[in-house]
């Protein structure tokens, strides 16, 4: 849904000084606690009154985007990453953001992918953007090129639970049961409470009990 915008004209502009304490800072803190809160709808409005206080901050906008879309509101969120690129064009934050609301959000992997690269081209070891094009790709049906990319990611980050999980998921697809289960195990061992791994651990546990069998099917939702 588009946000609906009301312009109301005013025969005299008044500028009022915001109240003490009430900063870009102090709204942008109180959209911080709101989202932590899960309350979106808050979160969005104190951005907009931070972004109002200092239009130009390019962290701003890419927090409200974040905020838009846990919302579902993906075109206005890259709306707001692209507002943080004309900032700052080469900020592999915002570009990365970007990137995943377009394919998690849109399923618009190809344009994705592009941008992915040109993330990973500047920064090898960025590894979101590992993350967000093994995602990507995996949504593309290209799971050799998926498995790559969370392989590079846990070489980067061995301790991350995310990409030995998404690991295991793929592995899990290709039928390599084994595998994906020293995957999953490998993610239980650093996040004992993680509840993708736990999941997809004892989903593999039944292909193994329950071969031969169909190929399992995968989604990116078993991926984080």
């Amino acid at each position: 849904m588009k946000l609906a915008i009301t312009i109301i004209a005013v025969l005299t502009a008044i500028y009022v000084l915001p109240a003490m304490g009430e900063s870009a800072q102090f709204w942008s803190n109180q959209a911080n606690g709101y989202f932590i809160s899960g309350d979106f709808e808050k979160a969005a409005a104190s951005y907009d009154k931070a972004l109002e206080l200092e239009p130009n901050s390019a962290d701003l906008w890419n927090n409200k985007g974040k905020v838009l879309g846990m919302m579902g509101r993906f075109d206005d969120a890259i709306s707001c990453f692209d507002k943080s690129l004309a900032i700052n064009t080469s900020n592999p934050e915002s570009l990365n953001l970007k990137a995943i609301a377009l394919s998690r959000g849109l399923n618009r992997n190809r344009e994705a992918l592009t941008i992915f690269d040109q993330i990973l081209q500047t920064n090898p070891s960025y590894f979101d953007a590992w993350i967000g094009m093994g995602m990507a790709l995996a949504n593309e049906g290209s799971l050799s090129g998926s498995l790559e990319c969370f392989e590079k990611a846990t070489e980067i980050k061995p301790q991350d639970p995310t990409a030995w999980n998404n690991k295991g998921v793929v592995l899990r697809q290709m039928e390599r049961y084994q595998d994906a289960l020293t995957c999953f195990n490998k993610a239980l061992t650093i996040d004992s409470a993680n509840e993708a791994a736990q999941q997809n651990r004892e989903l593999t546990l039944q292909d193994m009990d329950q071969q031969p069998q169909a190929t399992p099917s995968m989604s990116t939702q078993d991926m984080m």
